[in-house]
């Protein structure tokens, strides 16, 4: 059944509007930290609504990657070996995150920001394995998407911290999550 496609999607786009709920109601936030929460929020919803589409969106046509096939899944495993234009959007997709992740963490020590850069990447493929076993999404699980969703938390988190220590910091102050700060 076609609907069935959907539910990965719908799933978990509706774990993260509970969390979003629980979120807004269980903190008294400031205006600028409750930008944060929101946009935070939709900009998740975004990458759930890209990364789960059942069909696949071909952002960059013309792929030439020699996918391997598990059962119905495509995947690579060879890192690195053809990176294009969907490498590079993936490091864009995920800069924001970076950011997020500054907001609410600004003191990370570099291994424990390398650890936690990497789980967005892992998930996502992770869940696109699963949900294309279980409903056919037609989505490649790439090796490559880890390594640039990795890279784009890294950028977006080190930007906004290079940005923090500026003259320019009482831009960033307001929008962190954390009390002491």
């Amino acid at each position: 059944m076609i609907y069935q496609r959907w539910l990965p999607l719908a799933t978990l786009l509706l774990i993260l509007g509970a969390l979003y709920w629980g979120e807004i109601t269980s903190q008294r936030w400031k205006t600028a930290q409750w930008i944060t929460v929101s946009s935070g929020f939709f900009y998740l919803a975004v990458v759930i609504w890209l990364t789960f589409y059942p069909t696949g969106l071909p952002f960059c046509l013309g792929l030439d990657k020699p996918l391997f096939h598990f059962m119905t899944v495509s995947y690579n495993l060879h890192p690195l070996a053809y990176v294009d234009a969907e490498f590079f959007a993936n490091i864009l997709l995920t800069v924001p995150l970076g950011v997020y992740l500054y907001l609410a963490k600004s003191r990370l020590n570099l291994l424990s920001l390398f650890l936690i850069s990497i789980i967005p990447g892992l998930m996502i493929e992770s869940c696109q394995l699963v949900a294309d076993l279980a409903v056919n999404l037609n989505r490649v699980v790439d090796i490559d998407d880890v390594i640039s969703n990795t890279c784009g938390v890294l950028v977006g988190y080190l930007v906004v911290k290079l940005f923090d220590h500026t003259p320019l910091t009482h831009l960033v102050k307001p929008f962190a999550l954390q009390r002491n700060n």
